[in-house]
């Protein structure tokens, strides 16, 4: 049998160009959809406290290839709309956790709901073996650059 050939940088950025490309189609759909895609950041952010719990900005921004101070500018967004709320951190007493809101989750459950809709306009046309495929590349480039 053949062994596969490795793959070269260019690869890696047709790859790469690819990912952006899609993510942006995408997020077009979601925006005339659900128009919440300008708020990509948003979405995200309350994502990833749903996901792993009330964390400082600092660590939000450490997790994501981002700047603490644009971190801190999506937070404060989402405390403005109240989406996410300040409170006492037990390990630090003047870097608070952020954490969602009830009214966090109620909205980032129906971008949730109006994003899955879209996509499942179009995940007939792949089977679930390449999305498992293409998902496993895209996190395993992802850990590959963080480490």
């Amino acid at each position: 049998m053949k062994k596969p050939s490795q793959a070269s940088g260019e690869d890696i950025l047709d790859l790469s160009v690819a990912v952006i490309e899609f993510y942006f189609r995408i997020e077009a759909i979601s925006e005339a959809l659900a128009g919440f895609a300008t708020a990509g950041g948003e979405w995200g952010t309350l994502r990833q406290l749903i996901k792993e719990g009330p964390q400082t900005v600092p660590d939000m921004a450490r997790s994501k290839p981002v700047s603490r101070q644009h971190c801190q500018t999506i937070v404060n967004a989402l405390e403005a709309q109240g989406l996410v709320e300040f409170i006492d951190n037990p390990k630090h007493k003047t870097s608070k956790l952020v954490r969602v809101t009830k009214r966090g989750r109620t909205r980032f459950d129906s971008m949730r709901k109006q994003f899955l809709g879209a996509a499942g306009e179009y995940a007939h046309l792949f089977t679930a073996s390449e999305i498992a495929t293409a998902t496993d590349v895209c996190r395993r480039g992802r850990d590959i650059i963080e480490a």
